[in-house]
Formats: structure tokens, sequence, C-alpha cells
């Protein structure tokens, strides 16, 4: 199996010049193949911050066990890194890939799964068309470098349409009318389509940071209490474990975040394991 990455035509005036590579996540031969683990899957590797996009086509790898009977998109995502802001997005043009997600580790096993009812439906704006969002924190368990993230669809969506808002109505309301007898549009659910994955990590979280003049204790009191606690356990167990370049690490992340407890954890698991 190999990616093949497309480059998407033209620049967008509202967006800039710059544009996501369109991944393709298909096998050598052109033909779908059909997978029954999670190990064997191309998975497109993730950064942080980043945003992906990959295709899923008639020749995309496809996902066929217990759980998921789909073609899938699947990426890998750190899980080492503490709290990450997941907002996962699926293209409406003529079709959409009625997405459903779940995060597993190498092995298959799932560690959290989002179904259908995570999305929400969003108008154009800017650059951006009809498509399907999901806004998602997400907390990696300890023990794991690297998480795999699954996009899949389920038979039974196929069957279904996802309503989307006339664009003369879009047009009106922009001009601050209304024309109710402009109806939704179904668009029908297929098996093809195109899934984006923006990820963030805890350093660009749920606070607003200025790059001149921003306080110490500011930043401290909006960090949330599932993040502050990754970084303590984390320093801790790199400390038990004589890992001390990376508990330094985690304490310098820790710091930039505003978690001034971390320096405390750090010297209590220091002085516990010398005494």
């Amino acid at each position: 199996m190999y990616f093949r990455a497309l480059l998407l035509g033209g620049c967008i005036a509202l967006a800039g010049c710059q544009s996501n590579p369109l991944i393709e996540q298909t096998s050598a031969d052109s033909a779908r193949q059909q997978f029954e683990m999670v190990a064997q899957l191309q998975a497109t590797k993730v950064r942080l911050p980043s945003t992906t996009k990959v295709s899923i086509t008639s020749s995309t790898q496809y996902l066929k066990n217990d759980l998921i009977s789909s073609p899938v998109a699947m990426f890998e995502i750190p899980a080492d890194r503490g709290q990450l802001s997941l907002t996962i997005t699926s293209e409406i043009k003529d079709s959409v890939f009625y997405p459903h997600v779940m995060v597993t580790d190498k092995q298959g096993q799932v560690i959290e799964s989002f179904d259908s009812a995570s999305f929400e439906y969003r108008k154009p704006r800017l650059n951006k068309g009809n498509r399907l969002v999901s806004e998602l924190d997400f907390f990696p368990p300890q023990g794991y470098s690297t998480l795999y993230l699954i996009v899949y669809t389920k038979s039974s969506d196929l069957q279904a349409s996802t309503y989307v808002a006339h664009p003369g109505r879009i047009d009106a309301e922009a001009r601050g009318n209304y024309m109710p007898e402009l109806k939704d549009i179904p668009i029908p659910h297929h098996l093809t389509g195109t899934i984006e994955l923006d990820v963030a990590g805890p350093s660009w979280l749920s606070f607003n940071r200025s790059p001149s003049k921003t306080s110490v204790s500011t930043e401290a009191a909006t960090v949330q209490p599932d993040t502050k606690n990754y970084y303590h356990t984390a320093i801790q167990q790199a400390v038990a474990a004589n890992d001390i370049p990376k508990a330094l690490g985690l304490l310098d992340e820790a710091k930039a975040l505003g978690i001034e407890s971390a320096q405390a954890v750090f010297v209590k698991a220091v002085n516990s394991r010398t005494h």
C-alpha cells in the first residue's frame, strides 16, 4: 500500500494561497482491499498542530471486522502530549461520507468512540462549503505514545440523507432577507468523500494568550484540570522510570502552559527516589 498525495488546485483568495495535500490511502493496484485488523491499515501520521485531508474513493482501504465494515480514513495521532483538541470534518458535495469516529491502539483495542451524533451540520462560510463537523476534546490514556483515529461509516447510513440549506436561502439571509419557501436539499450518504482532521495540542487549548504580556496566574486559572492532572502524572511516571530528560521536557511544557505546580510535583518525585 502507499500514499498518493494530490495537490488541491488553485488558491482561494479568502484563505490565502496555502493548501493542504489531499491524501489517498489506497492500495498499489488501485483496487479496494479489505482488511480485518487495524494493524494492517495504512495511517497518515499527523503533527501538532496540523490539518490533514484524506480522500475516500472507490479504491480506499476497507476495514471489515466485528465493529466496522466500511472504507476508512485513518490517522496516527500523538498520545503522549496531553489533551488533544480534534476537529473532524466531512465535506458535503453531491454526496457525503456520513462519519463515525473510533480511537484505537495498534491492535485495534477501542480507546474511545464517537458516533454520528457528535457531528453537526455547518452552512457554507468563507472558503468552506457545506460540511459535517465534530469538535472533540480527547484525553489519551497513560501508556501510549501514539493512537489511531479511524473515520468510518455504517451500511445503515447509506439509506439516509443529510439536509443542507438551499443556496438561494443562504444568499437571501446574507442580504438580511428570509425565504422560507426555499426548502433544505437532501444530500445522499455515500461510501466516498473527503475527511479533514485538524489536531491541536495542549498549548493551543482553552485559553487566550497575548504574545506580549500574559501573566502566569491568568494562564494557570484557565488550564483545564485534566490537562494539569495529565502533566502531574506523566512527570511522576517519567521520574519513577528514571527518565529524567523526559520528565524535564514535560516540566517545561507544563510551565509553558502555566501549570506552576508541576515544579513541586517534579521535585517531590525526584526526592522520593533518592530516599
